[in-house]
């Protein structure tokens, strides 16, 4: 009876590991894409410069992604007046604290071309037309009916990154910062610890998927091995039953 039950628990414990390990492996295996990703992004990213001025930027090859870290300018205005929402000139609307979002509801992101004031002059900042853009750490939360709009106002410094286009003496063009995707209220140094802390947890997430994928791994080949041992324990002790012959007595 012993035996029975232990047999029967050995083989549930091994049909779960069939069906689990598999799946650990394929959780192994997403997760391992998610880190390399991420560290290849993370990788170069470190390597973007952080510039604070106009003249750094001057002394930069044309088309080299920068990181500019500036005040947005009054100028900007009178250049995208019909764009501001309660003094918010970058912002992202968001549903109130505690309110569902309805079904379909979709909530704007305004982040229109603006001009970025530096220490030694003004830089207009173009938003990308193909890349989704994206606002990041906003300094303001205003509340407005049962929406919150968050984001940035005149004379906030804020990070961008673009492509640098220097001024073009021929046709008189201003310089910019183009194709920009993102605006956060931090800097360089705090982006960086954003992305390390999420590089260190999908490689904790990854190790730990690893290593129960091993475990789960060793685990059933173990199982595997001993269920073969007790069927061949079983096979042997039926052929010596079958083997064995009564002697008549005389």
């Amino acid at each position: 009876m012993f035996e029975s039950t232990a047999t029967g628990k050995n083989g549930w414990l091994t049909a779960i590991l069939i069906f689990i390990v598999p799946i650990l492996f394929i959780f192994f295996l997403g997760s391992q894409m998610a880190y390399s990703q991420v560290k290849s992004k993370f990788e170069p990213y470190q390597n973007i410069p952080e510039v604070s001025s106009l003249s750094t930027l001057e002394s930069i090859s044309a088309g080299q992604v920068v990181m500019l870290r500036g005040q947005i300018s009054e100028a900007t205005l009178q250049r995208d007046s019909h764009e501001l929402t309660s003094d918010l000139v970058i912002f992202q609307v968001r549903p109130a604290d505690g309110r569902e979002v309805r079904f379909q509801e979709e909530f704007p992101l305004v982040f229109p071309e603006f001009m970025m004031e530096l220490p030694d002059g003004t830089i207009t900042i173009r938003p990308s037309s193909t890349r989704a853009r994206v606002i990041y750490d906003e300094l303001h939360r205003i509340s407005v009916g049962e929406y919150e709009p968050t984001g940035f106002k005149i004379g906030d410094t804020v990070t961008v990154q673009g492509r640098w286009q220097p001024r073009a003496t021929n046709a008189g063009a201003a310089p910019a910062l183009l194709d920009v995707t993102g605006v956060t209220g931090g800097d360089k140094a705090s982006l960086i610890a954003t992305w390390h802390s999420a590089f260190q947890k999908v490689s904790w997430g990854r190790n730990i998927l690893g290593l129960l994928t091993i475990l789960g791994l060793i685990l059933l080949i173990v199982q595997l091995r001993r269920a073969q041992r007790n069927q061949s324990q079983e096979e042997n002790g039926t052929w010596q039953s079958q083997t064995t012959k009564t002697v008549p007595t005389t």
